[in-house]
């Protein structure tokens, strides 16, 4: 298999700080006649012991936009000769550092109400940013400069105490509530979100739509998620999969459309989606047994271990979204690739269904699955292309790809693969593989736990809060689709991890500490994006352990956690991780332990994830159990099948 590999000699003969880097986003701009300087106590003193201001410019590999302002501002002779006088120039690899980036595109969105990579961030010599943007053309991007170099020579007494004004309100955002409010009881408690869902495409309303299968994960598993939700999240991840957004030859999920039906994507394909998307096609198919909900999990499983997976058995980060230069180019296909790749019939067959199908986009074709599946004829059209374009497409060069493993996003893969085993037994061997090789990598048995692993080295860098509880998310689904005791002992030294590395005392909440040169603020994870909230991931597994091995303790933390989130302050959008624990802290809340190695022939219902092995067995298979005392015992797993069936 062929991937791009782009050329980075504009300059060949300027090599900047950036050289040495293992980052590959960081060596894209080592060219680059702007002097850049990584993110380091180098730089940084240097910049606080000359007075410089900073100029922070975050992107990562994959990224399309970071490409188009590489080409036209950073290897631009002017836009670099003014950078490299007014300012000290520093790129962060947002995957490498997304404290970093997190404090900063806090910023941006609070001083432009815009956020989104390439993120370029002014800031004093303190790191306390004044100034944001993202993508702009060279003409605006000089005059924001030139702007900016004005008031630092004819107004030097204002940027400091505006940057402290903007550092005192984002820190008094982001603390938890010093309000002592009560739980929630029940998810009857949710308020309506309903109202910006798309009836007719599945996700929000408008563009660009992104995929958020975490979100629709959990929406999936609710019993109650707003009226009609696990219904709107199964309709969504159909559109999807129907759609331009779903590479439907090779497999995978790319990172966003660009329009709002779905149709148009930005071409990156990202780890930490395609683990996330694997889940969600799991718990649409816990739902409803539907075989498209199978395909979602199998083809992008298969992408993976095909196209992702290193050497190491971990997993790539990413694929750019370019390749020699233009977006989708590994994806699309012109008329006359078409009638090179197929034989005469074959080709204008394809070029009428392109056709009909609505116009290219920037003269190419983007092919999907056809949505109109009652129209069996046409379905059977488009179906029969496939086949006939499937191995053309797996022949084809594919964009650069970054091969550093990032913690988290190797962990979710890792939780897709176990959560969709349950349901797909083929799966579990290399479910179990994978989690191996993580835990390799990553795991607490090291000691101080890593961020990210580039070929050939060892782990780099810190874990972040999210790194632990995506580690603490894949030991819970390994212990399940196992049932192997010491997936539990994992995750409860993963929990001792996050206590002692990253417990705010002061806050009294889990914070990103102990990082080398922190950003300019902390930063506590509290909100669902892309990724669930890390806050949230951590209390799930302080319930999970509290139940499973009886903790109280861990059930209190858990309860004040949520207390702290603050919920009816957030979107829900923005907080159903958190909801999703509530009917999980209330009193009276039953889990289910099974005898350790025990052979589980039948998936339990979605909603249900408080189960897990146990040595505390009685009995042959299993006991149903409150925190003091087991009430039901399950001989068999139709047993234990049956009760569940009943509700």
């Amino acid at each position: 298999m062929l991937f791009f590999h782009p050329a980075r000699t504009a300059y060949p003969c300027v090599v900047n700080n950036l050289a040495q880097s293992d980052s590959a986003y960081l060596q894209q701009h080592a060219n680059n006649p702007v002097d850049w300087w990584p993110w380091n106590a180098e730089s940084l003193e240097a910049a606080a012991a000359q007075g410089q201001w900073l100029l922070v410019s975050i992107g990562y590999s994959a990224c399309h936009w970071c490409h188009v302002m590489e080409r036209e501002i950073f290897e631009d002779a002017d836009c670099a000769s003014y950078m490299n006088a007014h300012f000290r120039n520093i790129k962060v690899d947002r995957e490498e550092r997304p404290d970093i980036d997190q404090a900063y595109m806090d910023a941006a969105l609070a001083l432009s109400g815009q956020g989104g990579w390439p993120l370029n961030v002014v800031c004093l010599p303190d790191g306390r940013p004044i100034w944001a943007s993202t993508y702009l053309p060279k003409e605006r991007w000089l005059a924001a400069l030139e702007r900016l170099v004005g008031i630092r020579e004819e107004h030097a007494d204002l940027p400091g105490p505006y940057a402290q004004r903007l550092v005192d309100a984002l820190e008094a955002s982001l603390l938890p509530s010093s309000q002592i409010l009560p739980l929630p009881q029940s998810l009857d408690e949710l308020p309506a979100w309903d109202s910006a869902w798309d009836p007719d495409h599945g996700g929000f309303r408008g563009a660009p739509k992104f995929p958020l299968p975490a979100l629709w994960t959990e929406v999936a598993r609710l019993p109650r998620a707003g009226k009609d939700g696990p219904d709107h999240s199964l309709m969504t991840l159909r559109s999807i999969l129907r759609s331009g957004s779903y590479d439907a030859l090779r497999g995978g999920l790319f990172r966003y459309s660009t329009d709002p039906v779905w149709q148009v994507p930005h071409f990156e394909k990202m780890a930490y989606d395609n683990g996330l998307w694997m889940r969600w096609a799991a718990a649409a198919y816990a739902r409803k047994s539907e075989p498209l909900f199978a395909e979602a999990f199998k083809s992008t499983a298969e992408w993976l271990f095909r196209e992702m997976r290193l050497p190491s058995g971990l997993f790539a980060a990413s694929l750019d979204a370019d390749y020699a230069g233009q977006e989708g180019r590994s994806y699309t296909w012109t008329e006359s690739e078409l009638e090179s790749s197929l034989d005469a019939d074959c080709a204008a067959r394809a070029i009428q269904l392109f056709k009909a199908q609505g116009p290219a986009w920037e003269n190419q074709w983007i092919l999907h699955r056809h949505p109109q599946e009652n129209d069996l004829k046409v379905h059977q059209a488009w179906e029969d292309l496939m086949v006939d374009l499937r191995p053309h497409a797996l022949q084809r060069s594919l964009p650069f790809r970054d091969d550093k493993s990032v913690h988290a996003w190797n962990a979710y893969i890792v939780v897709g693969l176990a959560e969709g085993a349950l349901h797909f037994p083929p799966w579990k061997a290399r479910a179990v593989e994978s989690a191996k090789a993580h835990w390799e990598a990553f795991g607490a048995d090291h000691g101080t736990i890593g961020h990210v692993v580039y070929p050939g080295k060892t782990t780099q860098g810190r874990a972040f809060l999210d790194d632990l509880a995506a580690t603490m998310a894949c030991c819970i689904a390994m212990a399940q689709l196992t049932l192997d005791p010491l997936w539990v002992d994992r995750c409860d030294a993963l929990i001792q991890q996050a206590n002692s590395g990253h417990w705010d005392g002061q806050a009294y909440t889990f914070s990103h500490r102990d990082q080398a040169e922190p950003a300019f603020m902390n930063h506590y994870d509290w909100e669902d994006d892309v990724l669930p909230s890390a806050q949230a991931g951590i209390a799930r597994t302080l319930i999970y352990l509290g139940h499973l091995r009886q903790r109280s303790d861990y059930l209190q933390r858990a309860r004040h956690l949520i207390v702290a989130a603050n919920l009816s302050e957030r979107e829900v959008r923005q907080s159903l991780s958190w909801w999703s624990l509530i009917p999980w802290v209330q009193d009276h809340v039953e889990h289910l332990i099974i005898k350790p190695k025990a052979h589980l022939m039948h998936a339990l219902p979605a909603h249900f994830w408080l189960w897990g092995p146990g040595e505390t067995v009685k009995g042959p298979f299993g006991q149903l159990c409150h925190m003091t005392a087991c009430t039901l015992a399950f001989e068999t797993d139709t047993d234990l099948h049956a009760y569940f069936q009943k509700d």
